[in-house]
């Protein structure tokens, strides 16, 4: 890969930015909204949420305007955008900004009314969760009280969910941002390479994180921190860390799970590769290929215009003609909590009818569980639907590594 030097993040053009725009404002306008509010949004820190859950309504603002905590209102009818914000200066993109003057529902609040939105239909992102985005966030993800005191000050407006607005503009990437996740899938692939170099028995775990979180960011990737899961075989769940400490250190016959996020571009992408430190044993061994062979077939059925029903189906059912236990584990790629959302915990009932689009981009990373329960294994990678299927963005060959 190119060094630092050659991959300094140049920005999104404003044809980017024009291209982003006018998708929200016309789903905005098919929704039968004036203009799109993104709001303040929850500070998940203080929640204890998880780190794409925190995001909130900042990834619609990071999407519309590349700030990183901001207000937004963007009328329907083609006006530039009224954006509000902490920070003390604007972009490219939106090199005007107003302060937050007093309180952020108060300069939301004028921001609408300064656009003539005293008695028009204004549409919400994050007040719900939604199909295309916030799919983590059953009772949405935004401000409460800044929210309040905007509905307050504009009695004669009407409030509408719009999470799918912005959502589905989300939904289908552009070349811009597709290159961009392509360069983050490489990253997130270089610091699984670094892992295999060094994970060894004896190796201090907190170490072995550092190592391989420098070398992404040396690759580029703005900081996002890997989940990292370790432990022996057979003693339930294997614990997850985003931070180890030092003085934990990797035994024989440890399995490790990753789950390796790089970010470019402000996109997340996402790798994933078990390891064992020692022989694979045979029990194993199908449950690992069957996983392998379901990967490629899941790619040739990610093809444009099928619901996820006939996808999730074919995943989930792919197991039992082998004897084993197969379930879709996957989700969008992007601005962090991107959807449709499938887990085993969401078998992707309410996602069934949503269609697959080109230029979409997945993390596909489906789990195969051996015939007695004892042993489930999953590995997968950013996914692009184009017309032939899905097309990992990065190439690596599937299955578990084994150090021995």
């Amino acid at each position: 890969m190119e060094s630092p030097a050659d991959i300094t993040w140049k920005g999104y053009s404003l044809a980017e930015r024009d291209w982003r725009w006018q998708r929200v404002r016309e789903n905005a306008a098919k929704a039968g909204f004036d203009c799109i509010l993104v709001p303040l949004c929850v500070d998940g820190r203080n929640l204890h949420l998880s780190l794409e859950q925190s995001r909130g309504t900042r990834s619609d603002c990071r999407f519309l305007t590349q700030l990183e905590n901001a207000a937004v209102v963007l009328p329907t009818d083609g006006r530039k955008p009224i954006v509000i914000s902490d920070e003390e200066s604007g972009n490219d993109w939106v090199p005007e900004i107003r302060p937050v003057d007093g309180s952020w529902g108060m300069a939301m609040a004028q921001a609408l009314i300064d656009a003539g939105m005293e008695r028009a239909r204004i549409g919400v992102s994050g007040i719900r969760r939604g199909f295309y985005t916030h799919g983590r966030a059953f009772h949405g993800v935004v401000n409460h009280s800044s929210y309040v005191d905007v509905l307050g000050r504009l009695p004669n407006a009407s409030f509408d969910n719009a999470t799918e607005v912005i959502g589905y503009a989300r939904y289908v990437k552009s070349e811009e941002q597709i290159g961009c996740l392509r360069r983050g899938a490489a990253i997130a692939a270089a610091g699984i390479e670094k892992m295999v170099e060094l994970a060894r028995p004896g190796v201090d775990e907190g170490i072995l994180y550092s190592r391989v979180m420098q070398r992404m960011v040396s690759l580029g990737s703005e900081y996002y921190p890997m989940a990292f899961y370790s432990g022996l075989h057979g003693g339930g769940r294997l614990p997850r860390f985003e931070d180890p400490t030092e003085g934990r250190f990797l035994q024989p016959m440890y399995r490790i799970a990753n789950e390796v996020d790089a970010v470019f571009g402000g996109l997340i992408a996402q790798e994933q590769q078990p390891i064992l430190l020692g022989p694979i044993p045979d029990a194993w061994k199908p449950a690992i290929e069957a996983q392998r062979d379901l990967y490629y077939a899941g790619l040739e059925h990610l093809t444009p215009g099928n619901p996820f029903a006939e996808f999730v189906d074919f995943v989930n059912g792919f197991g039992e003609k082998r004897g084993l236990k197969s379930l879709m584990l996957m989700h969008g790629r992007g601005y962090g909590d991107d959807g449709p959302l499938f887990t085993p915990q969401n078998r992707g009932a309410r996602n069934r009818d949503v269609l697959i689009e080109k230029g979409n981009v997945f993390i596909v990373k489906p789990i195969v569980t051996s015939a007695d329960g004892g042993f489930d294994t999953s590995w997968g990678g950013c996914v692009l639907v184009t017309d032939k299927g899905g097309e990992p963005l990065v190439k690596r060959t599937p299955g578990m590594v084994a150090i021995t």
